[in-house]
């Protein structure tokens, strides 16, 4: 069993940047320690409206990836945040179908966006935390409702 540290999800956000404003997704381990990851437009809008429990007229990407992964007989176990080259980041999603268990290689950005529609843990691997935590939200970060 995977031992990292278990996060929630803190909440998105928009930080300024050399090209302006970025979305960011921030983690927050139960140690306390921040973890902020920048992520893409679509994605932070598909994380922040789960986060809200806005649910859509028809089914967004997540929303159908998690309606095939259910009626594939398979359940989503965990995602994993488990490594970080040149400041990009790489996560898994653990699926369980019946006694087998599914590594599937996945974007932070998209399993999050999955994890906060299906309830599921997120774990960052301490490494990874060692590397990019902050002590707190940087003073520069607006709330996301801010900018959509």
């Amino acid at each position: 069993m995977y031992m990292g540290l278990v996060a929630e999800v803190f909440g998105v956000y928009a930080a300024p940047g050399v090209f302006g404003i970025s979305p960011v997704v921030v983690l927050r381990a139960e140690d306390g320690r921040i973890l902020p990851i920048y992520i893409g437009i679509s994605e932070a809008v598909a994380i922040h409206s789960a986060l809200k429990n806005e649910i859509p007229p028809r089914p967004m990407t997540h929303d159908l990836l998690v309606e095939i992964i259910k009626r594939l007989g398979a359940k989503v176990e965990k995602v994993i945040i488990d490594d970080l080259v040149d400041n990009t980041f790489y996560a898994r999603l653990i699926l369980k179908r019946n006694d087998s268990e599914i590594e599937i290689d996945a974007r932070p950005s998209d399993s999050i966006a999955l994890a906060v529609r299906l309830g599921i843990p997120v774990y960052i691997d301490e490494k990874v935390l060692n590397e990019a935590y902050k002590d707190e939200l940087p003073e520069d970060f607006v709330d996301f409702d801010q900018v959509i």
